[in-house]
């Protein structure tokens, strides 16, 4: 084994878990980073009952870091088999329940082969789990399709008051040393985190499942109005933190029985399928916002800038571009620590077997375009807050009239306009020029400030100068595309060769289904190939 070399990793949750060998034959120095705004499935339950983030990935992806074939394998494997266990799907809710019931209790035969001491551990957590639902018996928690990981998860994270410290106390449970693999959620937060995508004929879909793989049912958006601000803020600042969501409304569909045959407090995004019909616009880039309707720009997992500055080779994984890969990317911090890296030597892009709902009809070139688009536009965010701090050295608070937001500035004493206001009359395309970003252009993400008070100081900075943002090409987040022999997207070498991204081809395999799909031992030879050469 070859202990010079070091993976981060940007993957989704399902699709990497069949390669994860493939970083793990030349080195134990792997960190995962996985995003946090999954909000279909079991995870959509708990999101509307407890709110926070998404564990469904994490979970899925430690789990399937154990190692069951040592001595201690009987003891690991029955111990992977309750955290990967799910309540029936297809059966009524208090089937569901009392099967979780049988498990709570320590009577279920999952709990066979798991020592007494780990037992208790995991029942202890399980069963403050069936106390914090019990707590909130008026939101009549659904338990079909429930998952027994992202129960013990979700109360570790309840009871320790930390995410990580809850994914610490599961790899401990699960015997992953954390020197040989690392899992990092992108955002560490105990808030809900929700990302919405820009379509290119303006309109925007909010949430991963509305993105990914909608329900049959789709729920009314809401619009709250926007706080009042009553003190300059550097408007990077003040949309970086995600404020308390109040889930039950987010992931529930009340509708009046007598208008429809959907009950009341209907969780839609519980069951879905991935097998759906294509966007009918294509996607323009994925933002993060808040429970106003308005973009925000939340700042990384400190972790994970700190292992793209040690790492030595970067994958972007196999998964779902839009809603596992680039939500990771398209933070404050992650483009220019991509760029400024002096470990990062490799710079690898696994390309799709095929495309699914989120970038149907996209050519491998497409594929490169999106990583580094949301990569600039991480970029272009962090000049704008660097822009928006150098304002402030020359601020000078004024009194104002009333229906008037100046800035003054007091290098020349003149007054402009906010960005918002400016960004009215201009197109989203014109605004992007500009540095703004769509939620600028967008009234539904850049709602009218309020009318401040005679008394209260101007809030609005000027508008970004284009000039102060330098876009890194193509090259700079990737010098490698791996791409199957096999696969239904298109892809032109010689085009992306000329971008100066080397392309490699790999025999591809097939899944059940007919899918071309990777060969976790071929991949994990090429890209051993690639690091070492």
């Amino acid at each position: 084994m070859t202990k010079n070399t070091s993976f981060i990793v940007f993957s989704g949750g399902t699709a990497c878990n069949h390669i994860l060998r493939a970083f793990h034959e030349s080195t134990d120095d792997v960190s995962y980073v996985l995003g946090v705004s999954d909000n279909g499935g079991s995870t959509s339950e708990l999101l509307r009952v407890f709110g926070g983030p998404s564990i469904g990935d994490i979970r899925s992806r430690l789990l399937r870091l154990m190692d069951t074939s040592t001595p201690c394998s009987v003891e690991r494997t029955a111990i992977k088999d309750l955290l990967s266990y799910r309540l029936p799907s297809d059966l009524p809710n208090p089937i569901a329940k009392n099967e979780w019931t049988q498990i709570v209790e320590g009577r279920h035969k999952l709990w066979h082969s798991i020592p007494t001491e780990k037992k208790e551990t995991i029942r202890g957590f399980l069963t403050l789990f069936n106390f914090e639902i019990l707590k909130r018996a008026q939101r009549q928690f659904n338990f079909c399709n429930g998952s027994i990981g992202n129960f013990f998860l979700t109360s570790a994270r309840l009871f320790l008051g930390s995410l990580e410290a809850a994914i610490f106390l599961l790899s401990a449970i699960a015997g992953i040393a954390s020197e040989k693999a690392s899992v990092v959620p992108v955002i560490n937060t105990d808030h809900t985190v929700t990302i919405a995508a820009l379509l290119e004929n303006g309109d925007t879909l909010v949430g991963q499942c509305e993105i990914s793989h909608p329900s049959s049912y789709c729920p009314t958006e809401t619009n709250p109005g926007p706080r009042k601000k009553k003190s300059r803020t550097n408007p990077i600042d003040a949309f970086s933190c995600f404020f308390e969501e109040k889930a039950e409304d987010m992931y529930s569909h009340k509708i009046n029985s007598s208008n429809s045959d959907i009950p009341a407090n209907t969780n839609t995004n519980l069951l879905f399928s991935k097998h759906t019909e294509k966007l009918h616009s294509p996607i323009e880039r994925i933002f993060y916002m808040n429970e106003y309707g308005q973009e925000i720009y939340p700042l990384p997992n400190p972790k994970v800038l700190v292992q793209l500055s040690i790492k030595k080779t970067l994958v972007y994984s196999i998964g779902s571009l839009f809603t596992s890969i680039l939500p990771c990317l398209v933070l404050r911090g992650v483009g220019n620590a991509i760029v400024q890296s002096t470990s990062l030597k490799h710079k690898i892009l696994l390309l799709n077997g095929s495309n699914d709902r989120e970038t149907s009809d996209y050519t491998a070139l497409n594929f490169i375009t999106a990583i580094t688009n949301s990569l600039n536009q991480s970029k272009r965010i962090d000049a704008r807050r660097a822009f928006y701090q150098s304002c402030d050295d020359d601020f000078v608070p004024t009194e104002i009239t009333p229906g008037r937001l100046p800035y003054s500035n007091s290098r020349n004493g003149s007054t402009r306009g906010s960005v918002c206001s400016m960004s009215s009359s201009v197109s989203s395309s014109t605004a992007s020029s500009l540095g703004l970003g769509a939620a600028n252009a967008n009234p539904r993400a850049c709602s009218p400030q309020p009318t401040p008070s005679s008394t209260e100081e101007a809030t609005e900075y000027p508008p970004f100068p284009s000039h102060l943002f330098y876009p890194s090409p193509p090259s700079a987040f990737i010098t490698h595309i791996i791409y199957l022999d096999n696969s239904t997207i298109p892809v032109d070498t010689t085009a992306i060769q000329s971008l100066g991204i080397q392309t490699v081809c790999l025999q591809g395999a097939l899944s059940a289904a007919g899918d071309p799909i990777y060969d976790e031992v071929a991949v994990s030879h090429l890209i051993q190939h690639i690091v070492h050469t």
